[in-house]
């Protein structure tokens, strides 16, 4: 058991409003679990019995096609959590989850969980105003890229990024991709050879230098002109 919650999980959107008399009832019933780098968390269909917050490392959901081919839903950081919904709605999972890098992540069981929000209902509420918010930020940021070509997307993805980071994205700011070139390219809907050629591109014009997995921006200007098409 954890008897007091971390740094990272009070950040995340679900906990962001509870006091900290709240936070201390939740990690009574919280256990810390590690995983090492590919290891599955979950499957798709696997049984849903509870959530997680990530501690430290990442985390992709994803999906897997009928011919085999994997769509990346997410990419989890520290202070972000997955699969709360299946609290409420029960079932089965309805991705997989696997750690991108070696992971500390907290898990809350569902049956103590819920019967925390049945003996305290305001807390409930506290909680559902805070993942309203996150979830209209997230609703925002999958219509963005899906209406986007590949450039733009990338660059929307690093803003978006960079500001839950604290970065501002200006000329000479480095952006430093916290997953494989790959399971990006993946998480913006294309394919490894496309994003590839998106980044060959930008730095061809000028806009951007990358170093493995630093790309620093050069002309942010620029790069902001690609959201506008």
């Amino acid at each position: 058991m954890v008897a007091t919650i971390p740094e990272a999980v009070r950040k995340t959107p679900l906990f962001s409003n509870l006091s900290p008399q709240d936070l201390s009832r939740i990690g009574g019933i919280s256990a810390l679990r590690r995983y090492a780098r590919r290891e599955v968390v979950f499957r798709e269909g696997d049984r849903a019995d509870g959530f997680f917050v990530v501690v430290s490392g990442s985390v992709k959901i994803c999906k897997t096609s009928e011919d085999g081919k994997e769509q990346i839903l997410h990419i989890l950081e520290a202070g972000q959590s997955f699969a709360e919904a299946t609290i409420f709605e029960g079932g089965n999972f309805p991705a997989s989850a696997e750690a991108l890098s070696d992971s500390e992540l907290l898990f809350f069981p569902k049956r103590p969980f819920v019967d925390l929000l049945e003996k305290d209902p305001k807390m409930a509420l506290r909680m559902l105003g805070s993942l309203s918010k996150w979830l209209k930020r997230m609703t925002d940021l999958v219509e963005n890229l899906a209406l986007r070509d590949v450039e733009a997307r990338l660059v929307f993805f690093m803003s978006e990024e960079m500001k839950s980071r604290g970065l501002p994205f200006r000329d000479g700011v480095v952006y430093e991709i916290p997953v494989s070139k790959n399971v990006l390219a993946s998480r913006l809907g294309t394919v490894p050879e496309t994003f590839s050629r998106t980044l060959k591109k930008l730095q061809e014009e000028g806009k951007i230098r990358v170093r493995g997995n630093q790309i620093r921006i050069l002309k942010s200007d620029s790069l902001f002109g690609a959201l506008a098409r």
